[in-house]
């Protein structure tokens, strides 16, 4: 099990090389847009009930709280929040990157990991917010159950990805 900062690393290093392979392949296609605090925090919340959902344990130990604009990490809240709105700066330090080839090295968390920023990182940050304030997601329970800043659980998540998401697919 890693740690929810360790996969935010590996998401902003993958968002920067996806920039950089489209920028030398094609000057006219639009790369997804940069990852923002609120968009890191989504990527997190779908990375964890994906590999909820295919491997039955969690891919970072970090709690998933409901808040006010949908799932968040607190400790990665408190890391990245000086980013406000703005696109995190993905210039890793030599710690951050042999951190984040840590999770890359791992078939299960890359499987994982490709799947969600295949399928979500599409997304800006604000649809990925509605995504998760829909009817009956865990966010939506637990809000309706527990309240604001309750943690999510992993059972809900596992739950709500096996009946919702892989369904779907």
């Amino acid at each position: 099990m890693f740690s929810a900062l360790d996969v935010a690393l590996w998401f902003l290093a993958k968002n920067h090389s996806k920039e950089k392979e489209f920028i030398t392949d094609d000057e006219n296609y639009e790369v997804y847009e940069g990852i923002t605090h609120l968009k890191l925090q989504k990527l997190l919340y779908y990375a964890q009930g994906i590999y909820l959902a295919l491997y039955n344990k969690p891919l970072f130990k970090e709690d998933i709280c409901a808040w006010q604009h949908g799932p968040v990490v607190e400790e990665v809240y408190r890391v990245y929040k000086v980013n406000g709105r703005n696109e995190i700066n993905t210039n890793l330090t030599k710690e951050e990157q042999e951190r984040m080839v840590i999770v890359e090295r791992n078939p299960e968390a890359k499987q994982a990991l490709e799947l969600t920023y295949e399928n979500f990182a599409g997304y800006t940050a604000w649809q990925l917010r509605n995504k998760t304030h829909e009817e009956g997601t865990p966010w939506d329970i637990t809000i309706a159950n527990n309240g604001e800043n309750a943690i999510i659980s992993n059972s809900l998540i596992k739950e709500y990805f096996d009946n919702n998401i892989f369904e779907e697919a």
